[in-house]
């Protein structure tokens, strides 16, 4: 449970010294990999994308609201695998100054091939169960 600087074997992209002022990570190409994309004070944005390979498992969820707030901001998800384990995660495009991220909630599952099941607490107070989703896809859930 220690980190390690990685930046040397991570390519030429992240050698680029400049004043940085913003980062989002996100899954911009829909692969169930996080992807990074950083902000340069007068300069272009910047998309790292994430190309690593492993064996990992991963659940996004694309939530949608009937009540008031169609993006579901707010909504609070609890994901719990096959080995039971549980991962918590609130629906938010909050990502600090000048910055939004994606606001699809997404879990990494490591070796479970599925979610046992989701519990979502919507923001209109509404709850909702499912249960059994098979890994590595992004499931859309419309609030009841």
């Amino acid at each position: 449970m220690t980190f390690e600087d990685v930046t040397a074997q991570a390519g030429p992209d992240l050698q680029v010294q400049e004043p940085y002022r913003g980062a989002v990570i996100g899954d911009l190409f829909n692969s169930g990999k996080m992807d990074i994309v950083v902000t340069v004070l007068n300069g272009k944005a910047r998309i790292l994308r994430n190309v690593t390979s492993n064996a990992n498992n991963w659940v996004t969820f694309q939530l949608v609201g009937t009540k008031g707030n169609r993006m579901a901001i707010g909504a609070q998800l609890k994901v719990t695998t096959e080995d039971g384990n549980s991962q918590y995660d609130i629906v938010s495009t909050s990502a600090g100054l000048a910055a939004s991220r994606d606001r699809r909630p997404h879990f990494g599952l490591g070796p479970c091939k599925a979610v046992k099941q989701v519990e979502v607490r919507w923001p209109s107070g509404v709850r909702q169960g499912l249960r059994d989703l098979p890994a590595d896809q992004i499931h859309r859930i419309v609030e009841p």
